[in-house]
């Protein structure tokens, strides 16, 4: 398939650089330092920073076409896009999957209600899909949400929540149907605020807590917060998990092997800077062509979106190649660091103040998040390739 990208025309420079002028002068100064990943602020008052800040860029016309009912123009979408993330502070707050569950089965009132605050920063919302016994096999949740007047009633437990601990609104997977699999399941609002709500960051080796658990005790969720139809959750949340998986695929930002090159330019081997390394320099030159591939998947997967032809393997592939390859340079960088690459944040002989310590860490969550890359596998196998399922266990 031919890959579709097309040059921005100069024509849109003005925007440009009336967008950049823009976000320089409302970026906040946080406390919290932003790290590789699905990082999140520790303090109250950063996240409130974060909060005017997108509700600037919002209010000032800057809106992201996930949230609009309207595509924008998409030359302008693509600008918005790098000149946020060339910001290096979140420009989304919490997890947003929950805007495409509502484009294509919420209610026009669900779509009125909840997207314009969450373009907007008012409203932050975390994806309460994993549990602690199904994670990548979501079909086999357990948190059930029983049928009680004008509400359903929920009792379970969530895990790797994102954005918990600061969320207004979360996006629940809950049993609703008196079937097993991926029939009984229904997706709702909830309101994070409601009684019965607990949430408990989880602490990181990296340190932080990005993550969280989240326990039900008995909390009344409407039953107009119900996404789609009962039993339909399943199908809702597979246009938001295809969706995480692509951004995971697209995810890291600016291309890290020139971070590489002036790592080796930096360290010695054998008494030389490690670039003179023949070794070094093919090893380089391998993550470069493959970060070349990562880049042609995303843009031949925007590709296909852009003509409706998606297929159940592409967000899978995209998202594997990136978090395999993302893993091995990070370990390639700590290995061109030698004896100081134990040395972390902190430490007056770290590198980049344990930039590439923290990103080794983080970085085998890459290849968890959206589903392990052994579920993926099976995606690509089953779904793209229409090869036999694997055989399920037996209950």
């Amino acid at each position: 398939m031919d890959v579709i990208v097309p040059a921005i025309p100069g024509t849109y420079d003005g925007f440009r650089a009336t967008l950049r002028a823009f976000i320089a002068e409302h970026k906040p100064t946080l406390a919290w330092k932003q790290r590789t990943g699905l990082r999140v602020p520790d303090r109250a008052a950063d996240v409130e920073l974060l909060r005017t800040y997108v509700r600037a860029i919002h209010d000032a016309g800057y809106v992201l076409d996930r949230f609009s009912a309207e595509p924008g123009d998409p030359h302008e979408q693509r600008i918005l896009e790098q000149e946020l993330v060339a910001a290096g502070v979140p420009h989304v707050l919490g997890n947003p999957l929950v805007a495409g569950a509502l484009k294509h089965f919420g209610t026009d009132e669900q779509r009125s209600t909840y997207l314009p605050p969450m373009a907007r920063g008012d409203h932050i919302w975390t994806q309460l899909f994993s549990e602690p016994d199904a994670g990548s096999d979501l079909t086999s949740l357990q948190t059930r949400a029983g049928r009680d007047g004008d509400d359903f009633v929920v009792v379970g437990q969530k895990v790797w929540s994102t954005w918990a601990q600061w969320s207004d609104y979360g996006y629940l997977l809950a049993r609703t149907e008196p079937v097993e699999g991926p029939a009984g399941i229904s997706a709702f609002i909830l309101d994070m605020r409601s009684p019965g709500v607990d949430v408990r960051p989880l602490r990181e080796m990296t340190g932080t807590t990005d993550f969280n658990e989240v326990f039900f005790d008995e909390v009344r969720v409407p039953a107009v917060n119900m996404i789609g139809a009962p039993g339909e959750g399943w199908r809702v949340a597979g246009a938001s998990l295809a969706e995480e998986r692509s951004n995971v695929g697209g995810a890291g930002g600016v291309d890290p092997v020139q971070r590489l090159v002036g790592l080796a330019r930096r360290h010695n081997r054998g008494g030389r800077p490690a670039v003179e390394d023949g070794a070094v320099r093919q090893q380089i030159g391998g993550f470069a062509a493959r970060s070349r591939i990562q880049r042609h998947l995303g843009q031949r997967m925007a590709t296909k979106a852009m003509k409706g032809q998606i297929t159940a393997a592409d967000a899978p592939l995209a998202k594997i190649w990136f978090s395999e390859l993302n893993l091995e340079m990070v370990e390639a960088a700590l290995a061109l660091q030698g004896a100081r690459s134990m040395a972390v944040e902190g430490d007056e002989l770290t590198v980049e103040d344990g930039r590439w310590q923290d990103a080794f860490l983080y970085a085998r969550a890459w290849t968890i998040a959206g589903g392990s890359n052994e579920i993926m596998r099976n995606l690509i196998a089953e779904r793209g390739l229409g090869l036999p399922r694997e055989p399920r266990g037996q209950s």
